[in-house]
């Protein structure tokens, strides 16, 4: 586990570092995109057509972002949609569980602790459900179930994942400019780099054919790109 997830950082990282012009207006764009909540959907089923190319070391660009709410939108916007309704469900019991801990203590804690850790849940799968969305012409259940197995198959895994993705949103959000010139993108190349990563396990991955293109890269890359074929 350590080298598989060093390996997904660093794959990450070089992934991000190759296409850091594109995901920067893609960044843009999609804060544009999400500035009324209500398209949010259209702005994630843009993102994740994008950084899941990324990931599949395919050429991409700003194009494909308006491919990708083209050809994901409904689909999309029925996964913000079971997202959104759970949140709002579990964050009502969160409130309801801490206002009854003044009669019942220990029943309130409890409780209100359970719904904490579903939401965590819910961010967990977050992670897998949208480059699942770009990657799969599936049904929206099916698409959460897969994310499911994925989380509760390789839970370490996915913790870790979240973690990092929540520290670059806090640097991003502390930043101010970061949110809009990369941070969001940069959240979208990790998730989709991950589930890339771990779908290699499972022999399920739809790109494995082009794994040739993962070349080793080192830090003398990063100050002599030129010399990266």
């Amino acid at each position: 586990m350590p080298g598989q997830v060093r390996a997904i950082f660093k794959k990450w990282f070089w992934n991000t570092y190759d296409y850091l012009g594109t995901l920067i207006l893609v960044n843009i764009l999609w804060v544009l995109c999400s500035l009324p909540v209500i398209t949010l959907p259209m702005a994630m089923s843009g993102l994740f057509r994008v950084t899941n190319r990324i990931a599949a070391y395919e050429e991409t660009g700003v194009r494909d972002f308006f491919s990708g709410i083209r050809d994901n939108i409904w689909r999309s916007l029925r996964l913000c949609g079971a997202f959104a309704a759970v949140l709002l469900l579990l964050i009502i019991n969160i409130l309801f569980y801490l206002r009854i801990m003044a009669l019942w203590s220990w029943t309130g804690a409890i409780l209100s602790g359970a719904m904490i850790w579903l939401v965590m849940f819910v961010g967990l799968l977050g992670i897998y459900c949208f480059p699942l969305l770009g990657q799969r012409e599936t049904s929206t259940w099916q698409i959460i179930k897969t994310g499911m197995f994925l989380v509760l198959d390789n839970a370490r895994y996915s913790i870790g994942l979240l973690m990092v993705g929540l520290a670059i949103l806090m640097v991003s959000l502390l930043s101010g400019v970061g949110i809009l010139f990369g941070g969001v993108a940069a959240i979208g190349v990790l998730c989709s780099t991950g589930l890339r990563e771990i779908q290699k396990q499972y022999e399920i991955s739809e790109t494995d054919e082009v794994s040739d293109k993962e070349e080793a890269r080192g830090w003398r890359d990063l100050f002599r790109p030129w010399e990266y074929q």
